[in-house]
């Protein structure tokens, strides 16, 4: 005998009957969201549970969440939180009702969800990535990157299209002290899966020309809690803890503290109080460069001082100096103008007697005292005979006390 044979609507109703009488009411079920997109107001998903050592997908089962049922949780627990929890990626808790069609299949019909839950999965998450960086250093390595005293050179990361970017640029722009801030915009997703990716992209395409730029500053405006989960990657921690330039980071919270937040050199809570940061800095920069300015000009108004007080005390002592080095050379003149006289007199004096004797000598050796004695001077042809054998053939010259006479040889 055959095995029955059945119809596929036969079957199909048959699985329907199983679910029906197995699965009679709700229940709660843990999963991520691989897909989730809104249509016609009602909210579809793919939810899958992935291995624990992997990534790998070990269950998948689609679900939807119709539009009545929607606008009641959303009721419940707040438009904002359910559209930040029903998002992709997020390890959600539903409470699901199995419906099993003949001609769609098996889907899940979503009634309610635990928000603390995915909010609790989260911070689990969280923890264990902090403690993660902790244990290998990253927490204060960016920390430890310089921040400029004067950051006017900055590497935005933001939506182009986002307010956060807008207030950013006007709060710069528009600040009272006239400072001037060169900003380029790094354009990346600031909400969703492809946040992390995105901006660990940018932050890598910055450092590639790290000299061109002071910091680097990560805004989006305000959000939620689950909007800012994305800022709780642990890729995107390390490149921000890796960064060659000092991290910045405003990404629109008063309360919550991403990871981001922990690893970045700087943490503010909005793109406003960011750039206000920026502006009180470079206010601060330039009172400590008065400052400077004025203590150099006290100090050097005290070297004048003391130098002024110097060059008195040693006029008065050049002028001591000089009127005793004055009065020693006087008293040093005048003893030399008395030796001086005193030697002029001697030299006088003995000059004198010098020229007397001189005189005597000279009426001695004068030529008309020795022919006054009986003496003649005997000359030929103008040359004075002083020895026989100098006489020529011819006369001779006499000279005599009284005249001249002319002797012939």
């Amino acid at each position: 005998m055959s095995p029955k044979t059945y119809t596929l609507v036969e079957l199909a109703a048959f699985v329907r009957r199983v679910f029906a009488l197995n699965l009679p009411e709700a229940v709660w079920v843990q999963a991520e969201i691989a897909q989730a997109s809104i249509s016609r107001g009602h909210c579809w998903l793919t939810l899958v549970e992935k291995g624990e050592e992997s990534d790998q997908i070990s269950a998948q089962l689609e679900a939807v969440c119709w539009a009545t049922s929607l606008h009641k949780i959303r009721a419940d627990h707040g438009t904002k939180l359910v559209r930040e929890v029903l998002q992709e990626g997020m390890s959600v808790r539903l409470r699901v009702r199995a419906d099993f069609h003949q001609r769609y299949g098996l889907k899940l019909i979503v009634e309610d969800l635990d928000a603390t839950y995915t909010l609790g999965k989260l911070e689990q998450e969280k923890q264990r990535i902090l403690v993660k960086l902790q244990e290998e250093g990253l927490l204060d390595l960016n920390a430890r990157q310089p921040l400029s005293v004067t950051p006017q050179r900055l590497a935005v990361i933001s939506s182009e299209t986002a307010a956060g970017w807008a207030d950013f640029q006007e709060q710069l722009r528009d600040n009272a002290y006239g400072y001037r801030f060169s900003l380029r915009l790094f354009s990346a997703a600031m909400q969703g899966v492809q946040t992390g990716p995105e901006v660990s992209r940018r932050i890598r395409q910055i450092n590639r020309v790290s000299e061109t730029f002071d910091a680097i500053v990560i805004i989006r405006g305000g959000g939620g809690r689950m909007d800012l989960a994305a800022f709780d990657d642990e890729d995107l921690a390390r490149e921000i803890a890796g960064s060659q330039l000092p991290v910045i980071v405003g990404i629109g919270h008063e309360t919550d503290e991403s990871i981001a937040d922990r690893v970045a050199n700087t943490s503010l809570k909005t793109p406003t109080a960011t750039a206000v940061f920026l502006i009180q800095r470079m206010m601060q920069a330039e009172v400590r460069l008065l400052q400077l300015g004025r203590g150099i000009g006290r100090a050097a108004g005290l070297q004048l001082l003391g130098h002024t007080q110097s060059l008195e005390e040693m006029e008065v002592r050049i002028n001591v100096q000089a009127r005793t080095a004055l009065e020693r050379e006087s008293v040093r003149l005048d003893q030399a103008n008395t030796a001086l006289k005193r030697l002029a007199d001697q030299n006088l004096r003995q000059a004198k007697q010098q020229l007397d004797q001189y005189a005597k000598l000279l009426a001695v050796l004068n030529p008309e005292t020795t022919l006054a004695r009986g003496f003649s001077i005997l000359s030929q042809d103008g040359k004075l005979i002083t020895s026989v054998g100098e006489i020529r053939p011819g006369p001779l010259q006499a000279r005599l006390r009284d005249g001249d006479v002319e002797l012939n040889k």
